[in-house]
């Protein structure tokens, strides 16, 4: 059945919300006037505030005749109504979730994507709440053939494909298993999003603590969580990314914990799990700050520490809240031109030699300017059904590298919105 829209940006008047409306825009001119190009909407759960939206887009696209942006429909669905929700999918092939904390306002959104085969990809970081969610709806999306994409943004797109451009390397080179990649972040400039620091605050506050203990074990997606026991046993390599200091002596950094690591290596090990195994059968990620030299990582490992156990109380973290920027709000213009991130990887063969080095260099502010286009081309991929080396996919939860590989990797190179440079070592 043919759908009205290719797209629908359902969050559409949040700040990273606007921005991905910005930049669907600018990229598809031709489709607010071409009826063959790629059609798309913005969906919110007030018209009165995508209105305004579309007219700040007028200020910020002088481009775009301004009667153009006029003609972008617009859609109007409340979270937590699932009949407007239903609705509003109905009427599209993919939809864009920018409504988190995911936690709070997520779910019946991804239940109506499921029930009615809709593709589906959000900024979520959320990982018990991934979790929760592919345990109730992944059957469904399976009978359906909807296809639900997590963690589009900088959670986690670029430690996922860069992990999958070194093992696809490895393999294809050398004819063998990864047994490790160590992605460090070497170098970073932007701000930490209003919506991700919500959704910290809504995680420590929504989940118990034997979710957030389990949660750490960086096999948390995937079906396997005896990882444990065959660690211990010497079956796969130890997951040596605590809070201790350490040196890399083939990279040459002094690295310590980084925030975001949870998250990228839960999603990073449920990738080679959704490509059964493509990396290898005791593949390990490990992923580290190696920005600056011993003194900064003990700076930071301290920092990190005392952020972590604020969280956890939540009279501390109540302070945190008051000192954190609201969702909704977001940098400047310039800072967010202005951002970047580097990141460095090394790759080892299944006996341990060193193979392939890369280097990861994303433009624009991560949490923002990055994000909003990252997300995006994946509602390109979901739309054109660019699916990785694959005609379609099973519908079913997935993560950036297993859903569309190759093809997302070249997407952001050609537009030189994140550049991978891989270098061979053996």
């Amino acid at each position: 059945m043919t759908k009205r829209f290719d797209v629908i940006v359902y969050g559409a008047t949040g700040f990273t919300g606007s921005l991905v409306a910005r930049y669907l825009a600018a990229e598809s001119e031709s489709a607010l006037s071409n009826s063959s190009a790629l059609k798309w909407a913005v969906a919110a759960r007030s018209e009165a505030k995508l209105t305004q939206m579309k007219e700040q887009l007028k200020d910020r696209l002088p481009e775009i005749a301004p009667e153009l942006i006029d003609t972008i429909p617009m859609v109007v669905a409340d979270s937590g109504n699932e009949k407007s929700l239903a609705k509003m999918v109905q009427q599209t092939k993919v939809v864009v979730s920018l409504v988190g904390p995911y936690k709070l306002y997520g779910e019946l959104l991804v239940k109506v994507c499921a029930e009615n085969g809709v593709h589906y990809c959000d900024l979520t970081g959320e990982i018990v709440w991934i979790e929760e969610m592919t345990a109730k709806y992944a059957a469904t999306a399976a009978k359906t053939g909807a296809v639900l994409v997590n963690c589009c943004g900088f959670e986690s797109i670029p430690s996922d494909l860069t992990t999958f451009l070194v093992a696809d390397r490895i393999q294809k080179k050398l004819n063998s298993a990864t047994s490790t990649v160590d992605l460090y972040f070497t170098d970073f400039k932007g701000e930490a999003s209003g919506g991700t620091l919500a959704s910290v605050f809504a995680v420590m506050e929504t989940s118990t603590s034997k979710q957030l203990l389990a949660s750490r074990n960086p096999f948390f997606l995937t079906d396997d969580k005896t990882i444990a026991e065959k660690q211990q046993a010497g079956l796969v390599a130890p997951n040596t990314s605590g809070i201790t200091v350490k040196y890399d002596k083939a990279m040459g950094f002094w690295h310590s914990l980084f925030i975001g690591a949870s998250v990228n290596q839960a999603v990073v090990h449920r990738s080679n799990y959704r490509l059964h195994n493509k990396y290898g059968d005791k593949f390990v990620y490990h992923e580290r700050m190696a920005i600056g030299g011993l003194f900064m990582q003990l700076l930071a490992t301290f920092g990190t520490i005392v952020v972590g156990i604020m969280l956890y109380f939540g009279w501390t973290r109540a302070l945190l809240k008051r000192l954190a920027r609201a969702p909704g709000q977001g940098p400047s213009e310039e800072s967010m031109l202005q951002g970047y991130f580097i990141a460095e990887a090394a790759g080892y063969t299944d006996d341990g030699k060193l193979a392939v080095k890369a280097k990861t260099v994303g433009s624009g502010d991560p949490g923002y300017r990055l994000t909003s286009r990252l997300i995006s081309e994946c509602a390109f991929c979901l739309a054109k059904d660019e699916f990785g080396d694959a005609k379609s996919l099973k519908g079913g939860f997935y993560t950036p590298a297993s859903a569309f590989g190759h093809k997302l990797a070249d997407r952001l190179h050609t537009k030189k919105f994140i550049m991978f440079e891989l270098k061979d070592m053996a």
